[in-house]
């Protein structure tokens, strides 16, 4: 009964371990073809986003030469308008922001009112951002001198 039992045992102890090897062996391939799987998939949408980046910057080049060849071909009142365009909706939204508060200050706008109009913060986020574009225009253009 002990021979058969230490066969038994001598068996099992010279086949478990390569069976265990090989099963984590199995494993471990099927966990490699996976991250091998999901890095194709990451390097095909990675390409997939650059094609559509590198699309996108050149149609916008093609519009910004497009639009520098036009203003070139165009009359100077129609450049110079085109330049004003900017500066004068600055000064209307300034005036628009400055005749609510001035308004206000005079009493013609109760106070009710006034909250009314500036409650949504649509008055003042478009006045601090074109402002703040402004700024902003004015540090890029020392950068690029």
């Amino acid at each position: 009964m002990i021979s058969l039992l230490g066969s038994i045992l001598g068996l099992f102890s010279s086949i478990g371990p390569g069976m265990f090897k090989q099963w984590m062996a199995a494993k471990q391939d099927k966990r490699d073809k996976a991250f091998e799987l999901e890095m194709q998939r990451q390097i095909s949408a990675d390409k997939r986003d650059e094609a559509t980046i590198t699309g996108i910057t050149n149609q916008n080049i093609s519009v910004q030469t497009t639009a520098q060849a036009e203003m070139k071909n165009a009359s100077r009142w129609t450049v110079n308008y085109a330049a004003s365009v900017r500066p004068t909706l600055t000064y209307l939204i300034f005036a628009l922001f400055a005749a609510i508060h001035a308004a206000a200050f005079a009493g013609w706008l109760t106070p009710e009112e006034y909250q009314m109009i500036m409650a949504g913060g649509a008055v003042e986020g478009t006045f601090s951002t074109v402002i703040m574009f402004w700024f902003g225009q004015r540090l890029t253009s020392k950068w690029t001198r």
